[in-house]
């Protein structure tokens, strides 16, 4: 059994909404529908010195609706587009900015046998060579095993949680971008983005790159990736962070083992992470697996020399192809000067150093 398919099929699940044109001597397009649901009952020991149970969406996977089609244009050539929308399913409130509607990602381009060429609001290789090819921990354990820590201070721009999924291996959308993904050539595959900064009279300031590169050789596999994003709001948008990222993983039988190393940086202040995950994943029979992450991140003198150390499982039952239900669960020692635990997606930091987290969830694809 490929279980590796199916836990990479989990990410992109979809149905069947269109066929071909009526007429075959024209063009032939489809278009899909397709997304994923899930929620479930969390536990949280520490949210600012209380415990709290809440209903939580999607842990593993986010909540998401997708669009998506493409059309012959002939000669190997074809159009493409993707409008994707994240949602909480527990108060149907779509995550992004004010007004965001497709914020998981959108964009349109041209395809051919080389690759594809699109334009738009559109995540970094850091999501694309990393985490799609299975090498950080939140493609096992999902939001819970991607990055967060102690390092309120750190300064992302796209969460006021200063370090909410700071090395983007969780996948945050950068807007106005150009992307170019290659083709797969004999498990070779790379590709290069860049995000306009739109500031007249300064062509990189508020800017985007990215790169990535990745290669699959049998069972194993190996990637890297590079982004550095320039906030508005970080030194007039001249600075920002930066982020590197070096993934690994090998799979025999029933297993798969993946590991990541990141780097991110704060350019105006210095502050940097390194953060180390080693994940382990294993299917017991064709219903029932698990898998298990160690996430150890560690922060400079910017971030007073705090470090977290996380340990991250999950169990999960497939009802069928299409519906899974799991329990989830992290947790994380900090210490350093004033240090407070904070597992990714959980509700707020604790009042020390030891948070942990739950859940026990049902997740459903369409």
């Amino acid at each position: 059994m490929n279980h590796h398919g199916i836990w990479v099929r989990s990410f992109i699940a979809a149905g069947l909404l269109g066929g071909a044109l009526a007429n075959p001597a024209q063009a032939q397009s489809h278009i899909e529908i397709s997304g994923l649901l899930g929620a479930g009952v969390g536990y949280s020991s520490n949210v600012g010195g209380g415990a709290a149970v809440t209903a939580n969406p999607g842990v593993l996977r986010p909540n998401a609706l997708i669009f998506r089609g493409d059309e012959d244009l002939g000669g190997g050539n074809r159009a493409v587009f993707y409008l994707g929308s994240l949602f909480s399913i527990v108060n149907g409130n779509v995550f992004g900015g004010p007004g965001s509607l497709f914020s998981r990602e959108s964009y349109v381009g041209l395809a051919n046998r080389y690759g594809t060429v699109t334009v738009g609001n559109q995540r970094d290789f850091m999501f694309d060579s990393l985490t799609l090819n299975r090498y950080p921990g939140s493609f096992f354990e999902g939001s819970y095993a991607a990055h967060q820590g102690p390092f309120a201070k750190f300064g992302v721009s796209y969460s006021a949680q200063g370090s909410f999924d700071f090395d983007r291996v969780n996948g945050e959308a950068i807007a106005n971008t150009v992307k170019f993904k290659s083709a797969d050539f004999s498990g070779l595959t790379f590709g290069a983005m860049y995000g306009f900064g739109g500031v007249p009279g300064s062509f990189g300031r508020s800017s985007a790159t990215s790169f990535g590169i990745n290669y699959d050789y049998a069972n194993a596999g190996i990637g890297a990736a590079y982004t550095m994003v320039k906030s508005p709001q970080t030194n007039n948008g001249n600075d920002g962070i930066r982020n590197i990222g070096l993934g690994v993983r090998y799979g025999f039988g029933k297993v798969l083992i993946s590991a990541l190393a990141t780097l991110s940086r704060n350019t105006a202040t210095g502050a940097q992470i390194n953060a180390f995950d080693v994940s382990v994943g294993y299917d017991f029979t064709a219903a029932w697996y698990a898998s298990a992450t160690y996430t150890h991140m560690r922060g400079n003198a910017q971030l007073n020399d705090n470090r977290a150390n996380q340990l991250t499982s999950l169990v999960g039952y497939r009802l069928s192809k299409r519906t899974t239900l799991y329990v989830d669960a992290a947790l994380q020692i900090a210490s350093g000067n004033g240090a407070m635990a904070q597992v990714n997606a959980s509700a707020g930091p604790a009042s020390g150093g030891h948070q942990f987290v739950s859940t026990v969830s049902i997740q459903h694809t369409f």
